[in-house]
């Protein structure tokens, strides 16, 4: 049972396209909204196209990316606080959490997509 567990997991991390699809269709069955079931499908998923573009980028250029996507994730925090400041002169860390957090999935996502098609054309054309 742990081994299924695991494999799944994996299998998520490692397509998380499918798996951002599969939380939709069940949100959507349950809470009957097109729009809030993406909302919550994205924002359960980030955090799995996160992990996702780590190891990819690991396994294309065969470095560590761990501290880099860190850095890159709280700069794209920091953006967005600054901005919020700007603008509001007042800062609402819910609300800058939530941008954050979905502006993440559209960046990781794109970057997913990216490295994918990368991988794929490197393994085709260069082993």
């Amino acid at each position: 049972m742990i081994d299924f567990i695991i494999y799944l997991i994996a299998f998520f991390i490692t397509v998380p396209i499918f798996a951002t699809w599969l939380l939709y269709k069940i949100i959507r069955k349950f809470k009957h909204g097109k729009l809030r079931a993406f909302h919550q499908a994205v924002n359960w998923t980030t955090i799995l196209y996160i992990i996702a573009v780590t190891i990819l980028l690991t396994i294309i250029f065969e470095k560590q990316f761990i501290g880099i996507t860190l850095v890159f994730l709280l700069s794209i925090l920091t953006v967005i606080i600054i901005f919020q400041w700007k603008m509001n002169t007042e800062i609402l860390f819910k609300k800058a959490i939530k941008v954050f957090w979905r502006f993440s999935f559209l960046i990781f996502f794109v970057i997913y997509i990216c490295l994918l098609l990368i991988g794929v054309i490197r393994q085709i054309f260069f082993y």
